[in-house]
């Protein structure tokens, strides 16, 4: 149970005192960029509005730094940003207050409790989540419940960790546990005001990190000394990176199609090219943005793929990107890409929950649910091509981030993009 700081504050050399520690005066004075309380009210209305509609007693919202998560549900219930937890989790019961749980001991809880909107902050026992969230469970009277738990990851999708639903089913042996892997999506594919405000955040820092790989590259700079530039540019600002995917080849001899998930200790020289997609969060919530850049001009055959090829195609897909538009008229503007002798990556456009997620426009299908098929204010989007030349031994990516609104759409990266970014070498 939580130590409070009032009754153990002269003995915190004893280990059983300094752990789940509460009431402390540590920390008070830091200060965070939050969403309102208003923003925190409806976003657990709404889930509590969807729990009603399934019958769930209560939702585990999960999460985890990993990619394809960044805290997911419980950042978006909660504001908690860790980076340090292989699982996270809160719990918003249908009727009465939420928890979350935070996973490290001692003094580090009373700095999470000054980040999160939610007021019951308890620590893990050790990393026995599922007993806390059993905890919580009796206390609310919900041993016999339907629990919802959500998706922390798209990719399979994954869940909780398997020891925490353990703990869970053993401690709660008459509750019923429903996997819900889509419910996350419902809650997020359509932005609030400060949402969007948030992401045009993340958008400011993106460019941020674009300017900041330009001014630092130049002959004789490694890869990853650009990753660290661009890194250096978001967190400077406040914010978190998601992707700062960077690679660099010799227009003359180029030997990639897409930016370096892992920038390598490649050296620039003069006469290459660099491509790099970028993604920046705030406060959870992203915006990407890439964009060629050389050192030197252009080669005349990259200047005109670039002209014609990759501008004219990410034109004819913003172009459908618009209210009352379906998300199959932006997949068929794909046509540009073949009609002018190239390909494509098969990713062209995907939404942002608060990190990529549904829906997925492919050159050959899309991906999406029957609410969002149809493109509406609120929703967000990423165009992300990569067209790639008719051999496959060359390609160029570029990427900007939209958000829809009534008349069309708003750019949450509003950065030239008319030109490849040239470099003096």
């Amino acid at each position: 149970m939580p130590n409070d700081w009032n009754e153990v504050r002269y003995q915190l050399d004893k280990p059983e005192n300094f752990r789940e520690i509460c009431n402390s005066p540590w920390y008070s004075d830091a200060v965070y960029d939050k969403f309102s309380e208003a923003e925190y009210e409806r976003r657990h209305n709404l889930a509590r509005e969807k729990m009603a509609r399934d019958g769930l007693d209560a939702l585990i919202l999960t999460g985890s730094p990993n990619i394809y998560s960044m805290g997911g549900g419980v950042t978006w219930g909660s504001g908690l940003i860790d980076e340090r937890g292989l699982g996270q989790y809160m719990l918003l019961p249908r009727e009465g207050e939420p928890i979350v749980i935070y996973p490290h001991a001692g003094c580090h809880i009373e700095a999470a409790r000054q980040m999160v909107s939610v007021r019951d902050v308890r620590g893990s026992q050790g990393g026995q989540f599922g007993n806390v969230l059993a905890d919580r469970l009796e206390e609310l009277g919900l041993q016999t419940g339907r629990i919802g738990i959500t998706a922390a990851d798209r990719n399979g999708p994954e869940y909780m960790g398997l020891m925490a639903f353990r703990q869970l089913e053993a401690r709660l042996s008459g509750a019923t546990f429903v996997f819900l892997p889509k419910l996350f999506h419902e809650l997020t594919y359509l932005k609030s005001d400060e949402e969007i405000a948030a992401m045009a955040r993340a958008g400011e820092l993106v460019i941020q990190a674009l300017k900041a790989i330009t001014a630092t590259a130049r002959p004789g700079v490694k890869e990853y000394q650009l990753e660290a530039a661009g890194t250096h540019a978001i967190m400077n600002g406040g914010g978190r990176v998601h992707l700062m995917m960077i690679g660099s080849t010799s227009m003359h001899d180029p030997k990639i199609v897409f930016p370096n998930p892992r920038p390598s200790h490649r050296m620039l020289q003069a006469g290459d090219i660099i491509l790099a997609e970028m993604v920046a969060m705030y406060n959870g919530y992203s915006a990407k943005i890439g964009q060629p850049i050389t050192l030197g001009p252009p080669t005349p055959e990259m200047n005109t793929f670039f002209q014609e090829v990759v501008l004219g195609g990410f034109e004819a897909l913003r172009q459908q990107l618009l209210p009352g538009k379906r998300l199959e008229d932006v997949r068929q503007a794909a046509a540009h890409f073949r009609q002018h002798g190239a390909q494509a990556r098969p990713m062209l456009v995907h939404g942002l929950d608060t990190i990529t997620a549904p829906p997925f426009v492919y050159t050959e299908q899309v991906k999406a649910e029957p609410f969002e098929e149809q493109i509406k204010p609120g929703m967000t989007f990423s165009i992300e091509i990569t067209p790639i030349n008719a051999d496959g031994t060359f390609g160029m990516f570029m990427g900007r981030t939209y958000a829809i609104t009534p008349d069309g759409q708003r750019d949450l990266t509003p950065y030239p993009m008319d030109e490849i970014i040239v470099v003096d070498a």
